[in-house]
C-alpha cells in the first residue's frame, strides 16, 4: 500500500505580521506669551495661554483592522478645561461632553470634518455628538476662550497620545506602507510615508514647525 503524505500550509500567526512605529516629536517652541490688561485696579498685566493640548499621532486609512467601538467616551467640561484634552474616536462612534463645573459651558466646532454647536447648559447636563467622518475635531468652548482640545476621529486603532518628553510608540501596525500624520494644535502637521516590518519597530523622529 503506498502511503501518502498530504501537507497542509498553516498560515503565521497574525501577530507575526504587524510590528511598531516608535520615535520622537519635537515641537517648536512657543513665542512669549500674549499678555493683556488685569480688569483689577493696580493688577499687572496677563499672559493669556490657551489650554495643553497634546500631540498625537495616527495612521491615515483603513488598514484592515477596525478601531473598537468604545462603550463610553467622553470628554468631560471640568476645572474650566476639557479632560482628556485629546481623545481617539472610532469612525462612526459618538462623545459625550459632562459639564462638571457649577457654571455654564459650551462646545463647538468649525472643523471641516464635522461642525457643531451644542449651545450653553449648566453643571450635571450632557450632549453627545457622533463622527461620521475620518480626521481632526478642534474643539473650544464659546464661553471660556482659553478651552480647547481635539478629537481625533480614525479609521483604525494605530494611534497614539505624544508624551511629554515628545515620545511615542503605536504597537500592532500591520506590515506594510502607512501613512502616519503628526498633529498639534499649535503646529503644522506633518504628514509621512513609513514602511512597517513585521516583528520590528520603525523608527521615526519628526520636528513640528509653527
Amino acid at each position: 500500500m503506498a502511503l501518502v503524505l498530504a501537507f497542509v500550509a498553516v498560515s503565521a500567526p497574525a501577530e507575526a505580521q504587524v510590528g511598531s512605529i516608535a520615535g520622537t516629536v519635537t515641537l517648536e517652541p512657543p513665542p512669549p506669551p500674549r499678555r493683556t490688561a488685569n480688569r483689577y485696579p493696580g493688577g499687572a498685566p496677563r499672559a493669556e495661554t490657551g489650554q495643553h493640548v497634546p500631540a498625537v499621532v495616527y495612521v491615515v486609512g483603513a488598514t484592515g483592522r477596525s478601531a473598537a467601538a468604545a462603550s463610553s467616551l467622553e470628554m468631560v467640561q471640568q476645572d474650566t478645561a476639557f479632560a482628556p484634552a485629546a481623545i481617539f474616536v472610532p469612525l462612526g462612534g459618538s462623545v459625550d461632553f459632562p459639564n462638571a463645573d457649577p457654571f455654564f459651558h459650551n462646545v463647538f466646532s468649525y472643523s471641516s470634518s464635522r461642525r457643531f454647536d451644542l449651545g450653553r447648559y449648566p453643571q450635571g447636563q450632557a450632549k453627545s455628538v457622533t463622527f461620521e467622518e475620518p480626521g481632526v475635531v478642534s474643539v473650544f468652548c464659546e464661553v471660556h476662550e482659553k478651552m480647547r482640545g481635539v478629537i481625533v476621529v480614525t479609521e483604525n486603532p494605530h494611534n497614539a497620545v505624544v508624551a511629554e518628553d515628545g515620545s511615542f510608540r503605536i504597537e500592532g501596525v500591520p506590515a506594510g506602507e502607512h501613512e502616519i500624520v503628526f498633529w498639534s494644535a499649535d503646529h503644522d502637521p506633518v504628514q509621512q510615508t513609513v514602511v512597517v516590518t513585521a516583528a520590528q519597530t520603525s523608527q521615526v523622529d519628526v520636528e513640528l514647525n509653527r
